[in-house]
């Protein structure tokens, strides 16, 4: 494991910090972290809000009351977003 044991002070302003702590948020980073992965050339990825997840599995739940091809169609696009939201093939 490495060992961080030098620190590196950056004055930012309020507004600034804001935004990165937010933007830290969103990646599921500590703001320390974030920071080091842009600073050494890293795009961390966001994570995708419940509220997404939420919707996608409402939508499950109407293809289960439509016609088996309807469902099957709305069943593959659900799948397809969240695939694209989570980063997967």
């Amino acid at each position: 494991m490495r060992k961080r044991s030098v620190g590196i002070n950056v004055r930012v302003s309020v507004t600034e910090k804001r935004k990165m702590t937010l933007m830290a948020k969103r990646c599921g980073l500590s703001l320390s972290e974030y920071l080091r992965q842009r600073a050494l050339g890293y795009e961390p990825g966001g994570h995708p809000p419940t509220e997404v997840f939420d919707v996608l599995d409402k939508l499950d739940e109407i293809a289960e009351n439509c016609s088996a091809r309807e469902g099957a169609a709305i069943n593959a696009q659900t799948d397809h977003l969240r695939d694209l939201l989570i980063g997967g093939n």
